[in-house]
């Protein structure tokens, strides 16, 4: 039988649900430990990062656990009442398509946003890249 995560075959999709639940704890708790179970060696989070006050996207890379972990806490320390929404998400062989709205305040500035996050999977299923969107929901609200 084929591996769907290596199949060409583009009706086979594998199940990448456990990996991503996984990724979802370790992401919430910021453990180090619960990470590097589920990313892969040279990850790199490609964010949508921004100053609040001009949020135009600087698109900044982070690369590995500590990377992932030292913005992980910078939310932590400067963003406060955020919920995320909406939660779907999708699978194609070593790509996760993850859905979301996520709104909250940043240094006391409320933020709303529709986000996509693309994770690029490596040979072993480990996730080597996570690509960030964000466009802000007033103007995803408005057709823009």
């Amino acid at each position: 039988m084929t591996d769907p995560a290596n199949s060409t075959d583009p009706t086979t999709v594998p199940d990448y649900d456990d990996l991503m639940t996984r990724f979802r704890r370790a992401y919430v708790k910021a453990d180090p430990d619960l990470l590097g179970q589920v990313l892969g060696a040279g990850f790199e989070w490609h964010t949508h990062t921004f100053p609040v006050e001009a949020p135009v996207s600087t698109g900044t890379v982070l690369v590995g656990i500590d990377g992932m972990i030292g913005e992980l806490q910078r939310r932590a320390r400067e963003w406060s009442d955020v919920s995320f929404d909406g939660l779907r998400e999708q699978f194609a062989p070593k790509l996760v398509t993850q859905t979301f709205t996520i709104s909250g305040n940043d240094k006391g500035v409320p933020f709303s946003v529709a986000a996509v996050d693309l994770y690029t999977l490596d040979e072993d299923d480990k996730i080597i890249k996570k690509d960030t969107y964000w466009k802000q929901a007033e103007a995803a609200s408005s057709g823009e």
